[in-house]
């Protein structure tokens, strides 16, 4: 083949990096090199007591494909919190009630949930999963790409141009490469921001993860390895902005109402931050020389904490299609091969991306006229042995057609708690 074969990676968050890791070895074996551009810094060494405020629930199969990236030991060495259980309820019945749905591990024979990790944490341990002949180009950002036949081309806002076989788009929600490459995007904003802070309650988690939905949007406390908990509430845009200026007494007196007192008072809390909530799909995952993968193809509602496993097996998905090309001698280009990892995800991506928009839209019906029918749904789920162990599978990512790199039994002595 006359074009240059290397893959150029764009976005050094968690998917982009997974890519890189998981390729290096085939791609390297294929005569294919790497390059990572990342917008950000290089990821630092993470100081022990400091813990991110974004983190993620993975599920096992992100387990999994971190595993085959080589980043999951250094992850569970650091610092990881499994959860066992899951509480969700709505209004004011509490997580004990007759509306409750009550998730448990041992329910499906499965050691936990899933666990609660840190966004730097994983960048990191990626990181320092990737070999040395893959190239990293941190605080570089994309101004210009272009595609022909045999190659696809693309400049940095520091004049370094490189030139590949294929540009794989990992760049988040306001991806370059997807507006660069005219693709378009549906989708609306949610009137709503998500509102992060890591707290201290006054009785312990118990590796339990809860969630409460309210008129204005859920609110879950996720357990954390250092005790705390880390809260994620879905607020109406002002009423988020009011609490991120609100002082450190009105939040903590607010945040306990809103969780039902679940596990007592919040008594101590850390910075808050808030972002915007919205859904957005790609119209496209491919176009000539390029594929989009994660945020970057997917945007969803954070209420099931969904997002970091969708990108995930993204991940996965591409590269498998991309060792297929590597084992044929096949153009890692090929809009064949691309179009396969497409058709693979972009149907279970959507069906993810309505449950979810389906659940916001069902749990924000007015309260009184509609409350008892969620409440009366919830309960019959929990009381449906099977539907609910079926759904338990579903979130932990263990059902389905799955990459390879999340199929793998995972040695019992390798999961931490």
């Amino acid at each position: 083949m006359s074009q240059p074969q290397r893959i150029i990676v764009v976005g050094g968050g968690p998917v982009g990096l997974c890519v890189a890791a998981l390729l290096a070895a085939p791609a390297a074996a294929a005569g294919c090199a790497i390059t990572v551009i990342d917008g950000r810094p290089a990821p630092e060494v993470l100081d022990e007591p400091d813990l991110d405020l974004r983190v993620y629930a993975l599920s096992r199969a992100s387990q999994l494909i971190l595993e085959a990236a080589g980043a999951w030991p250094r992850i569970a060495a650091t610092r990881v919190s499994p959860f066992q259980a899951m509480r969700v309820w709505e209004g004011s019945h509490g997580p004990r009630g007759a509306g409750t749905l009550c998730f448990d591990a041992a329910d499906v024979g499965e050691p936990n949930l899933g666990h609660i990790v840190e966004d730097r944490l994983v960048r990191t341990s990626l990181f320092a999963a990737l070999p040395d002949q893959v190239e990293y180009l941190p605080q570089q950002r994309v101004v210009d790409l272009a595609a022909t036949r045999d190659e696809i081309s693309l400049t940095l806002a520091s004049g370094v141009r490189r030139s590949g076989a294929l540009l794989v788009g990992a760049d988040g929600t306001g991806s370059m490469v997807r507006r660069l490459a005219g693709i378009a995007t549906s989708g609306w904003g949610y009137r709503q921001r998500a509102l992060v802070s890591h707290v201290a309650t006054a009785q312990p988690h118990g590796r339990i993860a809860y969630q409460r939905f309210l008129a204005g949007g859920p609110v879950a406390l996720l357990p954390l390895a250092d005790g705390r908990s880390s809260v994620v509430w879905s607020l109406p845009e002002g009423e988020a902005t009011a609490l991120l200026n609100s002082d450190g007494d009105t939040f903590m007196a607010r945040l306990t109402e809103a969780t039902g007192g679940v596990l007592g008072d919040i008594v101590a809390h850390g910075e808050r931050l808030s972002f915007p909530l919205q859904l957005l799909h790609a119209q496209r995952y491919t176009a000539p020389r390029l594929v989009l993968l994660g945020d970057a193809a997917h945007t969803v509602h954070p209420l099931a904490g969904q997002g970091a496993n969708l990108g995930l097996l993204d991940a996965g998905t591409l590269v498998d299609a991309l060792c297929e090309s590597f084992a044929s001698g096949w153009d890692p280009g090929d809009q064949r091969q691309l179009r396969r990892y497409e058709r693979q995800r972009k149907g279970a991506n959507l069906s993810m991306m309505l449950a979810l928009d389906g659940l916001h839209r069902l749990f924000g019906l007015p309260e009184p006229a509609f409350q008892p029918l969620r409440k009366l749904g919830m309960a019959s789920v929990n009381g449906a042995g099977p539907l609910k162990n079926l759904l338990v599978r579903e979130a932990l990512g263990v059902s389905g057609r799955l990459p390879a790199a999340a199929r793998p039994p995972l040695p019992a002595e390798r999961l931490p708690g």
